[in-house]
């Protein structure tokens, strides 16, 4: 039995690596803070609380709040969800997400600290 492990072992990891993305994955430094204001900004446009959205979305509470804070990287589900609660299509969203990250990237090269504005 013990050699059948060992096989298992070698084998697995070396199956696994052929298969797998070995590069890495490309970086948006400013996407989860943009992302953050985005549905921030949204969200006081519709009057909307964060729990209504939070209720509205079927998130939690703590989670809206983390993405709001560029703390936490949603899942394409619960963007979806988000928008559909914030009655925004997904594209326009995503729009302002890029807008955002522009804004954010122009206030660095411009040497301003990166501070949040809403």
């Amino acid at each position: 039995m013990v050699s059948i492990f060992l096989k298992f072992d070698i084998i697995v990891p070396f199956f696994c690596q052929e298969f797998m993305y070995l590069g890495r994955m490309k970086t948006y430094p400013y996407l989860l803070e943009s992302l953050g204001i985005a549905v921030e900004k949204i969200r006081k446009e519709r009057k909307m609380t964060k729990t209504a959205l939070a209720s509205f979305s079927d998130l939690q509470d703590c989670y809206i709040r983390g993405i709001i804070k560029g703390k936490r990287n949603p899942t394409i589900t619960a963007i979806y969800s988000i928008c559909e609660a914030l009655d925004i299509p997904p594209l326009e969203f995503f729009q302002r997400v890029t807008d955002e990250m522009e804004t954010l990237r122009n206030r660095t090269a411009q040497g301003t600290s990166g501070t949040r504005s809403r």
